[in-house]
């Protein structure tokens, strides 16, 4: 029979809390220090109310309040709140262990049901708990406000200059209105001690209180200099007793704090004044007697020394009469003793001015010096004159003592300089070429340590960043520190030094606009004086003409290159045609006389169709040439089957590769998808390359080419183990003209235009190519990468642009009893066409122009035109629109037509569609393709496939 739950708590409650109090004791510091009934508190109760209330199936409030009362006592016995959590834990695990013990397994919704109510439980002792302790914090927090409200209404009343400052950037919380006094500032709470009060940054104020906030610690300064800026701008300097006390939170936490400053200038100042005075009576005492002695000494040396002086002495009474004189004005003692100034002196001007400084000096008791200007037969003496007052031993001013030196010639010499100085100033103030005079300013060793703005000409203000006059009296290195200007520095320091003048460029750059100028320093005194000229222009046109002499000579070199370029080029055209020409005519020539036989026949019309082709190549390669230098390049966007395309290019250049024993194999990733791109431009990039390897491979070597899709490019790559390619001629590999092996006695022929096509049609449609070659004789690797654009559904095959080599057979009479009409002025085209047509099964009639085809389609019945372009008197353009206008009234208005000519460009292509031709092929041509293009205008394409 199971035993409940609430009868296995209730008889098993003192082991449960017995292994509770153990448990929690092992886990908890605070928990072994209480006595167990405190420990306990009211878990029986808890534990009874909770047996109490899964027999009755629902909770009760009773284990609500003994939980509320539970978690109260746990706040006053300074349990945290994950103290209490824990417990709760260890009063679970405890009624789970005594559970198993009493080998009962309870249905899961009987301990839902226990763990349910001790939540409960926890739920409300932590929540009378978390009530508790905000309580208390509330309370703290009040106490806390009213204390900082009580000191700071203490803090300003206080008679000494008090601040409260907080947190690390020591800002203002509090300051009394001395502290405000003191700083000469009111709008300090708020602001950091340093914004506030900038100018104590660095002082030892700063240190002490920085010092307070880094260790907790009181400090006490006594007498510490304090500097303030007075509101005059004046830095003020004050001694203060300074006591900081650090100022912490409810929690301890250092938070700011608390300065008092005693201001003790004054005690201090007082209490060095005495000290100092009374040390000076000390040394006054003893210095009187022995100045007692050195003045009859030197009372007697000083008689000696004037006789010969030209300086005047003369001592005078209070009275300002003579009582003692020596060389006074050039007169004798009886002319001077006992009289003033104004019995003495011709000029009662002067006499009254020397009277009142007397006078001066007699009632303020200190000295005066002045110049002083006599005028006496007509002329002027300049005085430096020294008046000094005369005391007895009481210090009782007795009278004055008088020094006086002839300054005239000196005051004479300075108005000839200063009249110098001022033709100089009128001068250079005007001068359109700076100029400066820079003082030497000397170490204690002698060395020239800067210079001293003396003097600076309106015309020197660029290179001195527009500043003039400001700089007079300023010392070089401060004011322009890093300049041009200070940057030679070593150069006057050397014309100083010497004496030897020196020239230098300075740069500089003032309002944006770049400057140099040229400067001569010359020595002037202990100093030197440099003038600046504006050499900008002047260097400018130096530049522009290096520049221009540069670029004519790199000019002419491009044109040299070029010119050569188009030597080579033309020389290469020449032979290139001429020489399958050669084969042409004599093989021509030879077949004509009738007598070959057969084997030699067919020997030679190969002959004279591979040289043909050729030369059509040729042709071709160089109007691809011409229509990229000009830029009408005309591409179109189709979906293209790379597969087919490379396919194709492969049958193109497969006869010359099998001629010349070279392997040549495709490959092709079969997730390459479909590009979005010119089908007849990707053949022919592939077809040059293909081409290309064809030719500079060996007999027995192999050529690999492949398509791969390389994240959203398409990437096709052509391989072969060749000649290769110099390294040094890799960057040129890819323009026009260029061949490494470009003379007479080159192995391979060709014009050097198609890699340049290959690039030109890659850069067109978004793509680049790139070669690698590891030199000559280990092959190259061309890679071509095209943006695929966008994916689509596989297309039926672009027509391409090559005709197949492969030997086709003898025409099929497609054209059986269908009536071509065949304009052309020239005579043996139009026979050729004549032939190749009535071979297919064709009735064909000839008309040598224009107007003859008219009259032709005017008066008889035709399935097909095929015309000329350029013709003369009338082309193919205007008459097929010609032909088009006439309307019903000729029949043959809307005749299919088809332009054969030898303007193959992509604009001549449109021209003829616009102007009414159904299609339009480019000469030379094969003659099945020929046929079949007509075939296909008349309706009987059959399966060839469709025409564009």
């Amino acid at each position: 029979m199971t035993t409940p739950l609430p009868t296995i708590i209730r008889t098993r409650r003192d082991a449960i809390i017995d292994r509770f109090v153990g448990e929690l004791r092992r886990r908890s510091s605070i928990a072994r220090e209480m006595p167990k009934p405190l420990l306990i508190n009211a878990l029986p109760s808890f534990l009874d109310e909770v047996a109490t209330s899964l027999e009755n199936g629902a909770p009760t409030s009773g284990s609500e309040d003994t939980a509320r009362e539970h978690g109260e006592a746990r706040w006053e016995t300074g349990f945290d709140l994950d103290g209490m959590v824990r417990e709760y834990g260890v009063l679970r695990r405890a009624i789970l262990r005594e559970i198993h013990d009493a080998g009962v397994t309870p249905k899961l919704s009987d301990l839902e049901a226990l763990f349910e109510r001790v939540d409960a439980g926890i739920a409300k002792a932590v929540s009378e708990h978390t009530r508790l302790q905000l309580e208390a914090l509330e309370t703290e927090r009040k106490r806390t406000e009213l204390e900082r409200s009580r000191t700071a209404a203490l803090l300003t009343q206080a008679p000494a200059p008090l601040c409260l400052l907080k947190g690390a950037d020591l800002v203002f919380q509090l300051a009394n209105p001395l502290f405000c006094q003191v700083v000469g500032r009111d709008d300090l709470v708020g602001k950091p001690l340093i914004e506030a009060v900038p100018e104590l940054r660095g002082q030892a104020l700063q240190t002490q209180l920085e010092a307070v906030m880094a260790s907790g610690k009181p400090s006490v300064a006594n007498e510490l200099p304090v500097r303030i800026a007075h509101w005059t701008g004046e830095m003020v300097e004050r001694l203060y007793n300074v006591l900081c006390k650090p100022v912490r939170d409810v929690n301890g936490a250092l938070e700011g704090v608390l300065v008092t400053a005693f201001d003790v200038t004054d005690q201090i100042e007082a209490r060095r004044k005495a000290e100092r005075l009374a040390l000076e009576l000390q040394q006054s005492v003893a210095q009187r007697l022995r100045a007692e002695q050195a003045l009859r000494v030197n009372e007697e040396r000083f008689r000696k020394a004037l006789r010969g002086s030209p300086v005047m002495v003369f001592n005078q009474d209070r009275n300002l009469r003579y009582t003692w004189m020596h060389n006074a004005f050039g007169k004798s003692e009886r002319e001077v003793l006992g009289k003033t100034d104004a019995e003495v002196l011709e000029d009662p001007e002067a006499a009254r001015t020397l009277e009142r400084i007397k006078r001066e000096v007699l009632a303020s008791g200190v000295g005066q010096r002045r110049e002083i200007a006599l005028h006496a037969g007509g002329r002027a003496q300049h005085l430096d004159l020294s008046i000094e007052p005369l005391t007895d031993d009481g210090g009782e001013i007795v009278g004055i003592t008088c020094t006086a030196a002839d300054i005239t010639e000196r005051k004479s010499i300075e108005q000839a300089l200063r009249a110098s100085e001022a033709r100089f100033r009128t001068v250079q103030e005007a001068s359109p070429d700076g100029f400066m005079i820079l003082r030497s300013v000397r170490d204690a060793s002698g060395s020239i340590a800067d210079f001293e703005w003396v003097y600076v000409n309106p015309a020197t203000g660029p290179i001195v960043g527009g500043r003039g006059k400001d700089l007079e009296g300023k010392r070089l290195s401060q004011e322009m520190p890093g300049s041009a200007l200070a940057g030679a520095f070593a150069t006057y320091t050397r014309v100083v030094e010497t004496g030897e003048a020196a020239r230098v460029e300075i740069a500089c750059a003032h309002e944006g606009a770049p400057q140099i100028f040229r400067a001569i320093a010359v020595a002037l005194g202990d100093g030197v004086g440099i003038s600046f000229h504006d050499i900008t222009e002047q260097k400018r046109s130096e530049a522009e003409r290096a520049q221009l002499l540069d670029q004519e000579q790199r000019a002419r070199q491009h044109a040299e290159q070029l010119n050569r370029l188009k030597d080579e080029f033309l020389a290469t055209v020449s032979h290139e045609l001429r020489t399958p020409l050669q084969s042409i005519l004599g093989w021509a020539r030879i077949l004509r006389t009738g007598d070959v036989d057969a084997e030699s026949l067919d020997r030679g019309l190969v002959t004279i169709e591979r040289n043909a082709k050729a030369q059509s190549q040729l042709i071709e390669d160089v109007l691809d040439a011409s229509t990229i230098i000009a830029g009408k390049l005309q591409l179109r966007t189709d979906p293209v089957d790379v597969r087919q395309v490379l396919a194709t290019a492969l049958d193109l250049v497969r006869p010359a590769a099998l001629a010349k024993g070279v392997s040549v194999n495709a490959w092709v990733v079969d997730d390459v998808g479909i590009f979005l791109g010119d089908a007849d431009r990707l053949q022919q990039i592939v077809w040059n390359l293909l081409t290309n390897a064809v030719k500079f491979t060996p007999s027995g070597g192999h050529v690999r080419v492949g398509a791969r899709r390389v994240d959203a490019l398409l990437e096709v790559e052509v391989e072969d183990d060749g000649e290769g390619i110099p390294k040094s001629f890799l960057p040129f590999l890819f323009e026009r003209f260029r061949q490494a092996d470009g003379g007479m006695t080159r192995a391979h022929g060709g014009l050097g235009l198609g890699l340049a096509i290959v690039r030109h049609l890659a850069e067109a449609q978004g793509g680049t190519v790139h070669a690698d070659s590891e030199g000559d004789g280990k092959g190259a690797r061309f890679r071509v990468r095209l943006p695929i654009r966008a994916e689509a559904q596989p297309a039926a095959a672009s027509p391409q642009r090559r005709s197949s080599d492969a030997p086709t057979g003898s025409a099929r009479r497609v054209l059986e009893g269908i009536r071509v009409l065949v304009v052309d002025d020239e005579t043996d085209a139009r026979e050729l066409l004549g032939i190749i047509f009535v071979r297919a099964g064709a009735i064909v009639r000839e008309a040598a122009s224009a107007s003859a085809a008219i009259e032709a389609l005017r008066a008889g019945e035709f399935d097909v035109l095929v015309s000329d372009i350029g013709m003369p008197g009338e082309d193919g353009y205007a008459m097929i629109r010609r032909l088009r206008a006439m309307g019903p009234e000729v029949p043959a208005s809307g005749i299919p037509a088809l332009a054969l000519t030898a303007y193959t460009r992509m604009e001549d292509r449109r021209q003829a569609i616009a102007s009414g031709f159904q299609m339009h092929l480019a000469k030379p041509i094969e003659p099945n393709s020929l046929v079949t293009a007509v075939a296909h205008l008349v309706g009987r394409g059959g399966s060839r496939g469709s025409w564009p």
